[in-house]
């Protein structure tokens, strides 16, 4: 089998069509053709070939090696409206270049000079547009007059590369021959055009990443015999946001440094000559290796080496790059946050803006990179729309990538994510959650991705709550990874509005979630309203260019319709119950013991924070206990007000628990009397569903999303108000009366066996992400023009 790749770029190319090289007086390669040729024969091509964008210069460099033969890559035009192709032309010599240099004017005059010389060409990177808008009608012409296209391109995207393929296998002759009548031109083939690969890189890194095979072949003339037949298979890689955004970072370095000013710190820059294949200037006093930086990471010493598993070549390169550029971006967030050596007062500030700054600037080549790939993954599905019709006309494709800034937490966006996690695969569901993790996890409905930074959680002091920051490359190469079709940011922290700006970016709907009150937490939590009312105005307008708004409860729907938020785009999912686990049954005798033994025992399981309102429940026990009435409280759970709760229940009947999770809850849950949550912040009050699963009456304040889950008077109480004599008001009934505490356990309990199950509550969720992909009921927006890239 005989591997070579047929789109292959050097120092050479110099005529580039794109405006931003030509305006920054760069160009399009700094790889030497000998390198080149030395990469692509250690990465196991049989023959090597230089296609520099019309020359043949770096070709000729290489021409002396008995495996290598002069090839060009020419820019050509339609004549009748100027749209520009590009037409690889191999094993070529000087005179055969000049009768294509001459003709390329025209690509009817340059595809007459191809035949009658008897050169072996392809239509490069069909479905690329380059400077001009390419359609159909071009491609169709294209069949007709290419008998060779290429099928696969190491720049380009995996869905222009395919529908290349699938456009030129549907060139029957029958298909053909209609082509011919259409346009008035003969066509160069009798059927399908044969098809090739190359790599068409231009910094080295991705050399022979993409490659054509063919049988055996002892010299050029043969392979290309072999081409022309069609007896070929493509191999490698296709474009990738990563690799299109490594080679732009890498010419600005390559540039830049060119110019003598090395922007790549001295002590790394072994490192850098090594990923980039490009040598830098060493300083001296640093050490060979350039390792005194790495020394003093572990973790990036440790994620470097591990790469050296990775065989030598684009992958390994790609993923060294990804290391630094995540690395350069951690140093600085961390510089930012700790503010060594800043400058006092304003101009400290200003420093740390700078250095905020500074880490966002490294995101963006791969910004650029996606919503360059992505506005030619549309072009090209617009052009396979032309061709095929329209292949989503029955069920869309919903591929959905839920990122959540909670996943570990106890609340119950957390336990929805996990369970959602948990069941996509089993229920068949093409969804994906993305949530922190401290070592990197990838399963079908699982992907952790590692913080950049943490940063704790303005207005919490216990230092547990804090704020991922997101890699955007990473966020976007997961996009990529999956083939993401809709985004679904289940929270509005930096994962969620990481994901949201990924989807602007790739021109994909996003759907939000309204499933915490942010304003009413920053005012309980801080009591600044300035705050408060900053938080509202900034979630209201993240929700507002949203395809969908999603919320766990008409209370809340009904809080986004007061905020003026279009309520036909609100969608109300709730969350499910799991009778199983949370079910009377679980009663014992040591949950009983530890919530207090004998008497009436009033549960709230809650994350303990000011604005849950168990200061309230305490105020009302009080009361009570004052007239008399036997009780206790348990509370279970744990956050930055549990000091002060264990204060007030020190020397008292009352327990203050600690967190709880699974079996040993449900058990909680079960072996107690009544359950009360005080909260009016709740957005739905998922430790409502499991206390009614279990088997108890709830008492919650009326008018607030937990109130929704109960049934007044049936299978509990609401509270006029959180206060605490309108909560002593609420239980004392239930306190009082052990049969009416009994049968209002026993109708919550049949409520909840009838109520929604978490599968019933997900394939609800995955209808909800087909329709968005649909667009059924969506506005309709002004699709943005995209930036041509030109031929990187």
């Amino acid at each position: 089998m005989i591997r070579v790749d047929l789109h292959l770029h050097s120092r050479a190319s110099t005529k580039t069509g794109n405006w931003f090289l030509q305006s920054a007086s760069l160009p399009e390669s700094y790889t030497a053709p000998e390198d080149a040729y030395q990469a692509a024969k250690r990465r196991g091509m049989s023959f090597v070939t230089l296609t520099d964008h019309d020359t043949i210069d770096g070709a000729l460099e290489i021409a002396h090696h008995p495996d290598a033969f002069v090839s060009v890559e020419a820019t050509t035009w339609f004549p009748e409206d100027g749209t520009p192709l590009h037409v690889l032309c191999w094993d070529i010599d000087e005179a055969d270049f000049a009768e294509i240099d001459r003709a390329r004017a025209s690509v009817h005059d340059l595809v007459g000079v191809l035949r009658s010389r008897q050169i072996t060409h392809a239509l490069a990177h069909p479905l690329q547009r380059i400077g001009a808008r390419l359609t159909a009608d071009h491609l169709e012409r294209c069949l007709l007059l290419f008998p060779v296209w290429e099928g696969r391109n190491g720049a380009r995207s995996r869905v222009g590369n395919e529908t290349a393929v699938r456009i030129a296998q549907a060139a029957t002759p029958e298909y053909l021959a209609k082509l011919a009548n259409m346009h008035d031109l003969a066509p160069a083939g009798s059927g399908v055009p044969s098809l090739t690969a190359g790599s068409d890189d231009h910094g080295l890194i991705d050399a022979a990443a993409t490659w054509t095979e063919t049988p055996d072949s002892h010299d050029v003339g043969t392979l290309l015999a072999h081409i022309t037949a069609g007896r070929t298979a493509l191999a490698g890689a296709h474009g990738s946001t990563a690799a299109l955004s490594h080679a732009m970072m890498g010419l600005a370095i390559k540039a830049a440094t060119d110019r003598g000013h090395c922007p790549v710190p001295a002590d790394l820059r072994t490192m850098a000559s090594e990923v980039m294949q490009h040598p830098f200037p060493m300083a001296e006093g640093i050490p060979q290796r350039g390792r005194r930086s790495l020394a003093r990471d572990s973790a990036l010493r440790a994620d470097w080496q591990r790469l050296d598993d990775i065989e030598e070549g684009a992958r390994r390169s790609h993923a060294r790059y990804r290391v630094a550029t995540d690395w350069a971006q951690r140093e600085i967030l961390r510089r930012a946050m700790a503010g060594d050596n800043a400058r006092p007062g304003l101009a400290g500030i200003t420093d740390r803006i700078a250095l905020m700054l500074g880490a966002t600037a490294l995101a963006a080549p791969y910004m650029a990179a996606a919503g360059y790939h992505a506005s030619e993954a549309r072009h090209a599905r617009g052009i396979a729309h032309d061709f095929f019709g329209n292949p989503d006309a029955g069920e869309p494709q919903a591929t959905t990538v839920v990122f959540t800034d909670t996943f570990d937490d106890l609340n119950g966006v957390a336990g929805m994510m996990r369970r959602l996690a948990d069941r996509t695969d089993a229920l068949g569901l093409d969804t994906t959650v993305v949530a922190f993790g401290d070592s990197p996890v990838d399963t079908p409905g699982l992907i952790r991705i590692r913080p950049l930074a943490r940063l704790p959680m303005p207005a919490y002091r216990d230092g547990e709550m804090t704020l991922g920051i997101p890699s955007i490359a990473e966020v976007l190469d997961t996009l990529e990874r999956r083939d993401a079709r809709v985004v679904h940011a289940a929270t509005l922290g930096p994962l969620g509005l990481a994901g949201i700006l990924a989807a602007r970016i790739l021109g994909i709907p996003f759907i939000t979630s309204h499933s915490t009150q942010l304003a009413r937490y920053t005012l309980a939590l801080t009591g600044d309203r300035l705050a408060a009312e900053a938080v509202r105005a900034g979630s209201a307008w993240v929700h507002r260019q949203a395809d969908r708004i999603l919320v766990p409860s008409l209370h809340m729907a009904d809080g986004l319709a007061e905020e003026g938020l279009p309520v036909e785009r609100v969608r109300t999912v709730g969350r499910g119950v799991d009778t199983t686990q949370f079910n009377p049954e679980r009663r014992g005798f040591f949950a009983h013991r530890r919530l207090g033994g004998d008497g009436v025992t009033v549960l709230a399981v809650s994350r303990l924070s000011q604005e849950k309102g168990l200061d309230f429940l305490l105020d009302a026990a009080d009361l009570l206990e004052q007239d008399g009435v036997d009780l206790r409280v348990a509370l279970v759970g744990d956050g930055p007000h549990r000091d002060a709760l264990a204060a007030r229940v020190a020397g008292t009947r009352h327990r203050l628990l600690g967190p709880f999770t699974g079996d040993r809850l449900a058990a909680l849950y079960a072996s107690a009397d009544i359950f009360c949550l005080p909260s009016v912040t709740e957005t739905f009050g998922q430790v409502v569903l499991e206390a009614q699963a279990s088997g108890l009456p709830v008492v919650v304040p009326m008018g607030t999303a937990i109130g929704e889950q109960v049934t007044d008077g049936v299978t509990g109480t609401l509270s006029i108000s959180d206060g605490p004599r309108h909560l002593a008001m609420a239980l004392r009934p239930l306190l009082l009366d052990r049969d009416l505490r009994i049968s209002m356990g026993r109708r919550a309990r049949e409520a909840m066996v009838s109520h929604a199950t978490w599968d019933d509550v997900f394939v609800r969720l995955a209808n909800e992400y087909r329709d968005v992909a649909r667009g059924r009921e969506l506005r309709t927006e002004t699709p943005r023009r995209p930036v041509e890239m030109g031929v990187l």
